[in-house]
């Protein structure tokens, strides 16, 4: 319903009010964005970014210091010294928010100065000011202690680093400075009157009967008992004795079938919906598509306008990537190295849709913990790797290939003059104590060790390889890093520019993908139309393969 109200009221903003909005205020709740890109209510060269209400972001990273606080495995010194300070963590970062919004320099550096501000704001905190900014204090104060060294030896540091990753992830959203306060304020002002969310407990004691009705009945376990004696002096009558007996055996009852016949455990993982069923007259008839030649032209266009940008501007625009709503614009139009070894390795006879759906309408869940970690223990890995190598790791934004504009990169950094570097922080691995542990255990199958040389190689059927050969070629560098960290174990291997790999098994397939199946949804979409995945054209030759097998 709030996602369904939203896109309404940006497809009716130009009727309505004669302005088309490009941000959107929200919490983190994920299913209105994804509605607007599947939507895509102004077309598909203009997409909504989605802004972080700031109150939400520090709300939630407060509870994560509280909950951090409240765990008895850390010291007690460091626990009471949070809990006392607590509002500390908060206080500094929105002085933070207000000092880097009004300084006077470009937004992407705002940005960067802002998520360096946070990252240090609990070290700040617990007493380390070796990088305090002059505006954010003055140094250490009489009698002051310096707790960091022994948060850390204790691992509370590294949970405190992790909550305030996400906000340094959210840094873009945190320097407009916004909320949607207005917004809930208003919401809980309708939902007073209709019920909607919530029940009206403001009548007298309501919310107070309802708590103390349900202290009884769980320490009593009899509540309808307990009530009548204490009210009328005396046991419940005949029926109601009758009704407690049969409550109690049907309680018992359930008891022993529930010892007996244990129930699997299910997921919790909700049903996803891709939209009405076109088959069962729910879906609205498709509205007529444009002719053969007016999609050729707009391809040719569409290709034209991505070949004359400035590459090595866009480049320095996008190296704050992910933080980048360029970089995700950007990156949207062309096949980026992440998908290569997905898209040249699908058959010829498979279906084109599910995974044009997911480059253009698909959201990565950032909650799910192995992409968590990967996102937190990144900004971990790169700091390993120059201590180990002495090598200093260059931010690189969205590369773009010279000869097929639509083709593009984003290596976690350049090093030197021909090396990139690509970091991979294996969740399932976290636990092992090598790189050789995690192999034997079954929990990295992307790597092989070779008979001859005996030392780990990358598979080159796995879809790394096909990421590394495409961002090697995309860049013209020739060699890379491929670093594989955990915080028990680290491992390097070297992955040489392999031409011909590229010129045989994927340049040719990530072209024929794109103009033909990615191309046309991008310059005249379907799926929005109905949110139906059977919308998206499927191209003669990949319907030819289906039909012969």
């Amino acid at each position: 319903m709030e996602a369904d109200g939203v896109v309404e009221g940006f497809m009716k903003s130009v009727e309505m009010q004669n302005l088309k909005f490009n941000k959107l205020i929200g919490d983190g709740d994920s299913s209105v964005p994804k509605r607007l890109l599947e939507v895509l209510p102004y077309g598909p060269n203009v997409l909504i970014e989605k802004i972080e209400c700031r109150d939400h972001l520090l709300r939630n990273y407060s509870q994560k210091i509280a909950a951090i606080a409240k765990k008895t495995c850390y010291p007690i010194n460091l626990r009471k010294f949070i809990i006392q300070n607590a509002m500390r963590f908060r206080t500094g970062i929105v002085k933070a928010i207000r000092f880097q919004k009004n300084e006077n320099k470009p937004l992407c550096q705002q940005i960067s100065d802002l998520g360096k501000d946070i990252y240090n704001s609990p070290y700040h905190v617990l007493g380390q000011h070796t990088k305090c900014a002059s505006y954010f204090c003055q140094g250490n104060t009489v009698l002051e202690q310096n707790l960091v060294v022994q948060a850390e030896n204790s691992g509370m540091m590294l949970e405190i680093i992790n909550a305030i990753n996400r906000l340094v992830a959210n840094s873009s959203s945190l320097i407009t400075d916004v909320d949607n306060n207005v917004c809930e304020q208003f919401n809980s002002v309708i939902n007073k009157y209709i019920g909607g969310k919530r029940i009206n407990m403001s009548q007298r004691n309501a919310y107070n009967a309802r708590v103390e009705a349900a202290v009884i009945a769980f320490n009593s376990k009899e509540y309808l008992r307990t009530i009548h004696k204490n009210i009328m002096k005396k046991s419940p009558g005949m029926f109601g004795k009758t009704f407690l007996k049969n409550a109690k055996r049907q309680k018992l009852n359930n008891q022993r079938r529930r010892a007996l016949f244990i129930r699997k455990k299910y997921s919790n993982k909700q049903l996803k919906t891709s939209g009405p069923d076109e088959n069962y007259g729910l879906a609205e008839e498709l509205p007529p598509e444009s002719s053969y030649e007016d999609l050729t032209n707009m391809k040719i266009n569409f290709i034209n306008e991505i070949k004359n940008m400035d590459r090595e501007q866009l480049e320095k625009n996008t190296r704050d990537q992910a933080k980048s709503q360029l970089w995700y614009t950007e990156r949207r139009k062309r096949l980026t190295a992440s998908k290569f070894g997905k898209i040249c390795k699908m058959r010829q006879n498979t279906s084109c849709k599910n995974t044009v759906h997911e480059l253009l309408y698909g959201q990565t869940n950032h909650k799910i913990k192995a992409i968590e970690y990967g996102r937190v223990m990144e900004s971990v890995a790169k700091l390993k790797f120059e201590e180990l190598f002495n090598l200093k790791i260059k931010s690189v934004g969205l590369c773009i290939d010279v000869e097929v504009p639509y083709l593009a990169a984003s290596p976690d950094g350049f090093i030197e003059n021909d090396f990139i570097i690509e970091i991979k922080c294996p969740f399932s691995a976290k636990d092992n104590t090598s790189l050789e542990d995690a192999m034997n255990n079954g929990k990295i199958k992307y790597c092989i060790i070779d008979k001859n040389t005996k030392t780990i190689e990358l598979k080159k059927n796995c879809d790394y390889y096909y990421q590394v050969q495409g961002q090697l070629h995309i860049t013209g560098r020739t060699n890379c890093y491929f670093f594989i960290f955990t915080e028990n174990w680290n491992h390097t291997i070297n992955i040489k520019y392999d031409s011909e790999f590229w010129s045989t098994k994927m340049v040719k397939q990530l072209s024929l993908f794109y103009t033909e199946c990615l191309l046309p949804e991008l310059v005249m979409p379907q799926y929005g139309k109905r949110l139906l995945i059977s919308d998206i054209r499927e191209p003669d030759h990949i319907k030819n393969k289906i039909i012969k097998a």
